[in-house]
């Protein structure tokens, strides 16, 4: 969300074949050739993917992690099938096709997806299902009508191929819900999250990052359920984005070694730790 343009991450010391937790020799480092880890794909795996790169610095060697521009899951996956990228960023799991072609999926974390609205909306912390289903639907079109200002409603909605309104209807809309033709449709999570939060009287759905706490949204409760860790890992709070990585059928070593370290007690400690930042903010 609103992400800071992310360049090249340097990566210190010599790059083994493995991934070690002991710190290379200066003299093993002085002589250590730079690879580098090309990283693409989602925008929302972004974040995460640079918290674990900068703990998989400290593990192994001299390298280098590009990203390219934020995209799309689609985007990920060309770039590992045609061996441009060794890390596919991925907000959504592998389809049956996908895996057929070799791809291999390795899981990071689920994600909450949130409903915010612009801190102009005042008195509102929660909403009923059926209130967000009335408001996506054109139904309801004043926040007066759910206890809030007399203002009209401003929605900013993904595109119907976006991973996040397929996630926001199973959970909530439903697939034949039909969309208030007064919604403003983006293809891109980052530009809905500026438009929300420089819109007054907005209401979108994110997926939950760290960068949110610094905008004036507000993360609504839905029926009272928060998006909290506990109520996430409870199976109550219904709407999660699912963040990983994908490689290609044969990967590079680097590639190979990353993985492994996310799958490592380290890299997993890096995704609680993340994770509980999630729940710090939420608090």
């Amino acid at each position: 969300m609103l992400r800071k343009s992310l360049t090249t991450v340097l990566i210190g010391g010599a790059l083994l074949g493995t991934v070690s937790c002991s710190p290379p020799s200066a003299d093993s480092a002085s002589q250590a050739v730079t690879e580098v880890l090309d990283i693409g794909g989602s925008a929302e795996t972004y974040e995460v993917l640079e918290a674990l790169t900068e703990g998989y610095s400290k593990a192994v060697g001299n390298a280098e992690a590009k990203f390219a521009p934020p995209s799309q899951t689609s985007a990920g996956i060309q770039g590992v099938k045609a061996d441009t990228l060794d890390i596919g960023a991925l907000s959504r799991e592998l389809t049956e096709a996908e895996v057929s072609a070799g791809l291999r999926y390795v899981p990071l974390m689920e994600v909450p997806l949130v409903i915010v609205v612009h801190d102009s909306v005042a008195g509102i912390s929660d909403l009923t299902a059926d209130e967000l289903k009335a408001i996506y639907s054109g139904q309801i079109r004043n926040w007066q009508e759910v206890g809030g200002p007399d203002a009209g409603i401003v929605l900013f909605d993904f595109t119907e191929d976006e991973n996040e309104k397929q996630v926001l209807r199973q959970a909530y809309l439903g697939e034949t819900l039909e969309i208030t033709s007064d919604a403003i449709f983006f293809a891109d999570d980052d530009d809905l999250v500026e438009g929300a939060a420089t819109t007054d009287f907005s209401i979108a759905a994110v997926p939950l990052s760290q960068e949110l706490s610094e905008l004036p949204l507000t993360i609504l409760s839905l029926d009272s359920i928060g998006p909290s860790v506990a109520n996430i890992r409870a199976g109550d709070y219904l709407m999660t984005v699912p963040l990983g990585i994908a490689l290609s059928p044969s990967p590079s070593s680097m590639a190979e070694d990353f993985a492994t370290f996310v799958a490592s007690e380290e890299g997993q400690q890096i995704l609680s730790e993340y994770e509980n930042d999630f729940e710090a903010e939420e608090g």
